[in-house]
């Protein structure tokens, strides 16, 4: 991965302008910097997460299995390792609904 550091630190000096419009000391502004670039970050991460690389991959032979499993159906055409996961996590919770269960009478000898 390729950094552009100038842009980096147009993007840090941005961000710092932008916090001390809002606060008035200096050191309060630089001190709340990286806790506002973690909060950037872990939005990234996870916006991301969804269409990482391995997302288009096809699915795994125990992510198939797991949903044969649970009653899930292949479809012809295969899923992606996103697809799957999504379909585990609907008939994971289909599969939740609650059971009723009858009471047998006790028998007497």
């Amino acid at each position: 991965m390729i950094i552009d550091v100038q842009s980096k630190i147009s993007e840090y000096l941005e961000l710092i302008d932008a916090i001390k419009e809002q606060i008035d000391d200096p050191a309060t502004a630089l001190a709340i910097l990286p806790e506002i670039r973690k909060d950037m970050r872990a939005a990234e991460m996870r916006q991301g997460y969804n269409h990482s690389s391995t997302a288009d991959l096809p699915a795994s032979e125990a992510q198939i299995a797991y949903i044969k499993n649970l009653g899930g159906k292949i479809p012809e055409q295969g899923l992606t390792k996103n697809q799957a996961s999504k379909l585990i996590t609907e008939l994971q919770t289909v599969k939740k609904t609650p059971i009723t269960v009858e009471k047998m009478p006790m028998r007497r000898p």
